[in-house]
């Protein structure tokens, strides 16, 4: 699986789904539509804190060799979750 036919099926699901769905594509790797694309980003102790929820985002489709085994699994069971507040990166750009 190329990551553009990845990012348009994940784009469907996510656009499909309430507002604060995540799609929790790894421990540490999430992904958000924002209105206008999917945004991938880290979370974890380094990228956050409870009181201010943040993601470090990322360009996927330039790492997507060293993800897309696990990816193209996850795609096939995808695990969603839902944030009560969105997250800090990404919201609001293109």
């Amino acid at each position: 699986m190329k990551f553009e036919a990845f990012d348009s099926r994940l784009s469907q699901m996510l656009r499909a789904m309430p507002a604060a769905t995540i799609a929790e594509l790894t421990d540490g790797m999430i992904a958000w539509w924002n209105g206008a694309r999917v945004v991938y980003a880290w979370v974890g102790d380094d990228a956050h804190d409870e009181a201010h929820p943040a993601a470090r985002e990322l360009d996927l489709a330039d790492d997507w060799g060293q993800f897309h085994d696990w990816l193209a699994a996850w795609i096939d069971e995808p695990r969603f979750s839902v944030r009560p507040e969105p997250l800090g990166v990404g919201r609001d750009t293109e």
